[in-house]
C-alpha cells in the first residue's frame, strides 16, 4: 500500500495597523462606538477594541487613505504608507478636533467663529491654523544647544501638561517661528515632528500652544487651547481655501468659550 502524505495549511493572522483616535482637547481615547474608522479600498471593517483602538488585519503592503469620522469631530483623512509603520508596534495616533456638535468639557478655553467668503456664504473644509502669541503660555522650551533646519527631533524641557501625537505647537526663537506637529513622544521629554524643521533654533526657543484644523460644513471653526494659560491672551488666526485667505488676531479668555466675529476669505 502506498504511503500518503497529509498536508495541512496554517493561516497566521497578522495585525497590520492599529488606529488610536484621541481627543486632542482632552487627550483621551474615545469610545469606539462614537467613531467610524476605515481605509479607502478596504471593505473589511476593522476590529473595535474596548480600549478605544481599531485593528486592521492582514493588509497588503501599500498606500492607503485613512478616514475617521464622527458627529462631534472634524473629519480626519490622511494617506499612510504601510512600509513606514513599525511592524512590531504598528500604531497610528489620530488627533481629532471638535466640530460644532462637540460637548465642551468644564472650564474649556476656546475661540469659535464663522468663516465665510466675500458673498457671505459659509466656507467648509478651509484650512485653519492659530497659535497663542504670549510667551507666558509656552508649553516648554528647547533644551539642546542648537536645533538646525532639517532636524525632526528635539530635546525639550519638562512639558507643561500632557502631550500627544498629532498635537500642534508653534516653535519660536532667535527671530524664527514655524508650526510643528508632534509625531511621537520620545523618552526623556523628547519630541519627533512630522516634518523636518525649516529654520534654525537654539536652547531656550519656545513651544507655544497651536491648533491646525478645518472649518465645518456650516463654516464654523473651533480653536481649542489647553494648559496653564493667562487670564486673557491674544491668538493669531490664519485661514485659506482655493478661493482666498484671511488673517486676524483674536482675544481668548482662559476657562471660557469665546464667540468671535465672522472671518471673511478674500
Amino acid at each position: 500500500m502506498a504511503n500518503m502524505s497529509h498536508h495541512r495549511s496554517t493561516r497566521v493572522t497578522r495585525c497590520s495597523l492599529v488606529v488610536s483616535p484621541v481627543d486632542v482637547w482632552t487627550r483621551r481615547l474615545l469610545a469606539p462606538s462614537a467613531l467610524s474608522v476605515s481605509l479607502e479600498g478596504i471593505h473589511k471593517k476593522p476590529i473595535r477594541k474596548p480600549d478605544g483602538t481599531f485593528l486592521f488585519l492582514d493588509l497588503p503592503s501599500g498606500s492607503y487613505v485613512l478616514s475617521v469620522t464622527s458627529s462631534v469631530f472634524i473629519p480626519y483623512r490622511k494617506q499612510i504608507e504601510t512600509a513606514s509603520i513599525s511592524k512590531l508596534y504598528p500604531m497610528i495616533t489620530v488627533p481629532l478636533l471638535p466640530s460644532p456638535k462637540y460637548a465642551y468639557p468644564a472650564d474649556s478655553t476656546a475661540v469659535t467663529f464663522e468663516l465665510c467668503d466675500a458673498a457671505s456664504r459659509p466656507c467648509a473644509d478651509a484650512e485653519v491654523w492659530a497659535y497663542i502669541c504670549e510667551d507666558a503660555a509656552a508649553r516648554g522650551r528647547i533644551m539642546q544647544d542648537s536645533l538646525l533646519a532639517g532636524a525632526d527631533t528635539a530635546a525639550v524641557g519638562q512639558l507643561q501638561g500632557q502631550t500627544v501625537a498629532g498635537e500642534s505647537l508653534l516653535l519660536r526663537g532667535q527671530g524664527n517661528e514655524e508650526l510643528v506637529r508632534v509625531a511621537e513622544i520620545l523618552p526623556g521629554n523628547g519630541l519627533r515632528f512630522e516634518q523636518p524643521l525649516q529654520e534654525n533654533y537654539r536652547r531656550g526657543a519656545l513651544l507655544l500652544p497651536a491648533v491646525q484644523t478645518s472649518s465645518a460644513n456650516n463654516g464654523i471653526v473651533i480653536l481649542p487651547f489647553r494648559g496653564i494659560l493667562p487670564t486673557s491672551f491674544p491668538i493669531k488666526v490664519f485661514a485659506i481655501n482655493e478661493h482666498g485667505s484671511a488673517a486676524t488676531e483674536l482675544t481668548a479668555q482662559a476657562g471660557e468659550v469665546v464667540s468671535a466675529q465672522t472671518l471673511v476669505l478674500q
